[in-house]
């Protein structure tokens, strides 16, 4: 049965950094390029509009274009497309901490994984006590 669950969890963390990644290259890549585009393009707004756009969609590239593209995008699609991918990252993050917090197994997977990887000790308690497990190495 641990065997399963520990699967269970490197499986799902999978999911996670999949679905993650795939948003972040909308949100990072795509989306800023198109919301620049779209300002550049929009005939509702003015010159000076347009100017101040582009700017803080360069200048501001990682954050900018999030709210451009959520709320002042005049293409219907980039608009819908950023609010979705808000809503999925949000979604994406409850669902995590979600199983983080109310899966011991789960959390215990994650440490073991995080572990692999060279990093240290992630959690330190669990409702009730210590995680079981390995003790960290003593500093030399």
């Amino acid at each position: 049965m641990q065997d399963t669950l520990t699967g269970f969890a490197a499986l799902a963390l999978f999911g996670f950094v999949v679905g993650f990644g795939v948003l972040m290259l909308f949100m990072v890549l795509v989306q800023p390029i198109w919301s620049v585009v779209d300002c550049a393009i929009d005939r509702r707004r003015g010159t000076a509009g347009k100017l101040l756009w582009v700017l803080a969609l360069i200048l501001l590239w990682g954050v900018a274009n999030w709210f451009y593209g959520a709320f002042a995008a005049a293409n219907r699609a980039l608009r819908n497309l950023t609010r979705l991918a808000w809503l999925l990252a949000i979604g994406l993050l409850i669902a995590f901490t979600l199983l983080f917090n109310l899966h011991a197994e789960f959390r215990r997977g994650i440490e073991r994984e995080w572990q692999q990887y060279g990093g240290g000790v992630l959690t330190t308690r669990i409702k009730g006590g210590a995680v079981p497990g390995p003790a960290p190495a003593p500093a030399a």
